[in-house]
C-alpha cells in the first residue's frame, strides 16, 4: 500500500511569501480532487539547499531533456526511495531565476519560480495548479492529441488558434509535454510571460484551475492510491 507525502521546498530571498501561497495551492488542490485534508499535510521541509543546487547547475535555456534529468538527479537525492514505499510530491518554488520558465515538473518534482513573472503572486499560484497536474498525470495522454510540436517553432498566437479549431473536442497537443486545449484551463500552454497572465491566471481567478476533462482525469488519478494513507 503506498503512502503519499506532499512536501514543500521553498527558498524565498525576496521575501514575498512563496511558502504559504504554495501551500494554500497544494491545499485547494487536494481538496479539489476530493480530499479533505488539513493543511498540517502538507509538510514544509527546510531543504533550501535544493534550490540552490539547482541555481547552481544552472538555468534551462534550450536544453528541456537536460533540465528535466537534473531536476531528477535532485529530487533522487533529496528523497531517496523509502522502505515503507512513501512516495513523496515535491515541489520546489523560489523567487530565484530559473530560466525563461515560470516552471517545470518531471514526474513527482516539480519548479516555479516568481522571477521572471515580476513576483506575481497570483501566477505563481497558476503555475503550481499547472505543474501539480502534471506531477499527477494530466492532461491525460489517452485524449485526443491533435499533434506533436516538440520540436516546432509554435507560439501562442498558434496555439490560441489550436484551441479555437479544437474547442470541446476534449483534445491535447504536445509542446514541452502534453497540454490540454480546453478555454479555462491551467493545463494550457503558454510560452510568453504575459500570456501566462493574460491568458491562464485571468481566466483562472474568476472560477476553478482546471477543465472538466482535465478534472476527470485527475479523479482517475484519485483512485489509483490509497489516500487514506497520505502523511
Amino acid at each position: 500500500m503506498k503512502k503519499v507525502s506532499y512536501r514543500i521546498v521553498s527558498y524565498d530571498p525576496q521575501k514575498i511569501g512563496l511558502k504559504s501561497i504554495t501551500q494554500k495551492a497544494i491545499a485547494d488542490f487536494l481538496q479539489i480532487v476530493g480530499l479533505k485534508l488539513s493543511p498540517e499535510t502538507i509538510e514544509c521541509e527546510g531543504k533550501e539547499e535544493l534550490v540552490l543546487e539547482w541555481d547552481q547547475l544552472g538555468l534551462w535555456q534550450n536544453d528541456d531533456m537536460g533540465f528535466r534529468s537534473r531536476m531528477r538527479a535532485i529530487y533522487d537525492k533529496a528523497f531517496p526511495e523509502q522502505e515503507d514505499g512513501t512516495m513523496y510530491k515535491v515541489f520546489l518554488v523560489t523567487s530565484i531565476d530559473i530560466g525563461r520558465i515560470v516552471g517545470l515538473s518531471d514526474g513527482d518534482i516539480a519548479i516555479a519560480s516568481s522571477f521572471r513573472v515580476n513576483n506575481n503572486l497570483d501566477i505563481v499560484t497558476t503555475a503550481t495548479f499547472h505543474e501539480l497536474g502534471h506531477t499527477h498525470g494530466i492532461p491525460d495522454e489517452k485524449r485526443k492529441c491533435i499533434g506533436n510540436y516538440e520540436k516546432s517553432n509554435i507560439n501562442d498566437v498558434k496555439i490560441v488558434a489550436l484551441e479555437h479549431k479544437h474547442k470541446g473536442k476534449n483534445a491535447i497537443f504536445c509542446k514541452l509535454g502534453e497540454h490540454c486545449l480546453n478555454t479555462s484551463c491551467s493545463m494550457r500552454q503558454r510560452l510568453s510571460f504575459d500570456n501566462w497572465k493574460e491568458h491562464l491566471t485571468k481566466e483562472r481567478l474568476p472560477g476553478k484551475p482546471y477543465c472538466d476533462n482535465c478534472l476527470a482525469n485527475l479523479k482517475k488519478f484519485k483512485y489509483t492510491l490509497d489516500y487514506n494513507e497520505i502523511h
